[in-house]
């Protein structure tokens, strides 16, 4: 059909902005690992262009919608497009408030070594980009272990939470970065939880069942 060539044009841009999504919020959270502000120049080169393909891919898809008027089948996917496009520009928005909080954090020394923020931050991404090859070949199977993956990252959210808030009570002089390192965590958690979300929807697409955490676990 005369759809398909425009269905695989639609997934390979999603496929560039995911790519760019990935690599913004990984150089977002390496700034601060490696007290390094050269990684920000990477989010500041891409916010805009993110989000301006956001719009345009909006537009090829609705577009697409209205000049081709699909079958069920073909508007699902077209559907789901427009689902996993949303949530790209939400992934950027997320590595944007890590870069605002990195440039502060960065203005003072580091409290500590961070272990586990840069193995909360490369299981997220890898989240992500399992999530989107998923959605890219409609494979449940992989969706199905990416949902299983959120656990570990809401269990590493609170264990980091959870050791800054004790060296805040032991040295209040950390209280400003620690509330910030605290809001970068949760930043990365929101990823995961869009991660999560688009391998649900990948289900729902090819199943027409939509899993929750706890149903994916009893399997």
């Amino acid at each position: 059909m005369l759809i398909e060539p425009r269905l695989r044009e639609i997934r390979e841009r999603l496929l560039k902005m995911a790519e760019i999504a990935e690599n913004m919020i990984d150089n977002a959270v390496k700034s601060i690992v490696e007290h390094n502000p050269e990684y920000l120049k990477y989010i500041e080169e891409n916010e805009d262009v993110i989000d301006t393909m956001e719009v345009e891919n909006e537009s090829f898809i609705i577009t697409t919608m209205a000049r081709y008027q699909p079958e069920a089948k073909y508007l699902r996917i077209l559907a789901m497009d427009l689902f996993v496009n949303r949530d790209l520009e939400r992934i950027g928005d997320h590595a944007e408030n890590i870069k605002e909080h990195a440039e502060s954090i960065l203005q003072k020394p580091k409290i500590k070594e961070y272990v586990d923020l840069p193995v909360m931050s490369e299981l997220t991404v890898n989240m992500l980009k399992d999530a989107i090859k998923a959605f890219s070949e409609m494979d449940t199977e992989l969706a199905r272990d990416v949902i299983k993956r959120d656990d570990k990252i809401d269990a590493l959210e609170e264990q980091i939470i959870r050791e800054l808030y004790t060296y805040m009570v032991e040295d209040p002089s950390t209280i400003k970065v620690a509330l910030r390192l605290i809001d970068v965590v949760k930043n990365i958690e929101r990823v995961a939880d869009i991660a999560t979300n688009l391998a649900e929807e990948v289900i729902y697409m090819k199943e027409g069942k939509m899993l929750r955490h706890q149903e994916v676990d009893e399997d």
